[in-house]
């Protein structure tokens, strides 16, 4: 496969990844989103309209966890402006992420014991969510956001109106072009991390995290491999 094909199968698996994420966070720990903002907002101001205060702290903490993983991940990934098909600092900025989602893993055994302990989880996976967002968001392969559905589905539906005023106006090539496809199998795949994790946490709560983990590694393995030539990769 090509370079550009194996960060496009990346992308997709962080997309995939931020879906399970999303249920761990949603089924496990008191219904918030810890990559979905939008979502969690908008349950944070329900839960401020009928008054109930811990799932406004919980909904506060993600978003609090959240924009701090952004800021840690745009310090590290935006000092470097080297042209590069994969920097050496999204790298660095994914291997943070799957440190913090181990440390996750390895603590969320304990989660009935202690309600202090849930916040602590929460904010874990929304640092890690927030550096995955700004870290993808340097790669700039079509506009995808792995955790921002909206925006995702917001470019296909204008994807999708654009091949409509193709067909009516009889244009002879009418196809979606890489982008328009990558942007519809973000949003497919996202959707498939969803139902895995909802599947997993049924008969295995939490344990569904180690396949983020195990997504992060093989991502940073490939990168070491294909992109090894690249000399933003390897200065």
């Amino acid at each position: 496969m090509s370079t550009a094909t194996y960060r496009h199968i990346i992308i997709l698996l962080l997309c995939m990844s931020s879906g399970i994420i999303d249920v761990v966070g949603y089924l496990s720990l008191g219904h918030v989103f810890t990559a979905n903002m939008t979502g969690n907002i908008v349950l944070m101001g329900l839960a401020i309209g009928h008054v109930e205060g811990l799932a406004v702290l919980r909904s506060l903490t993600a978003l609090v966890g959240f924009v701090a993983g952004t800021a840690i991940a745009a310090l590290i990934v935006n000092k470097d402006k080297t042209p590069s098909l994969w920097p050496r600092s999204v790298t660095f900025a994914l291997v943070i992420e799957g440190i913090i989602l181990i440390i996750f893993a390895l603590t969320s055994s304990w989660v009935g014991e202690s309600e202090s302990l849930v916040y602590f989880l929460i904010i874990l996976l929304s640092l890690a969510m927030g550096m995955q967002t700004t870290a993808a968001r340097r790669l700039g392969i079509a506009g995808i956001s792995t955790t921002v559905l909206t925006n995702n589905l917001a470019n296909v539906v204008e994807d999708g109106i654009q091949q409509l005023r193709l067909l009516f106006g009889r244009e002879t090539r009418m196809a979606l072009s890489r982008d328009s496809l990558l942007r519809l199998l973000a949003v497919v795949i996202y959707g498939l991390g969803a139902i895995i994790g909802t599947l997993a946490e049924v008969s295995y709560p939490l344990a569904i995290v180690w396949v983020p983990i195990a997504v992060i590694a093989g991502i940073i393995l490939t990168v070491g491999i294909q992109f090894r030539h690249d000399p933003a990769v390897n200065k």
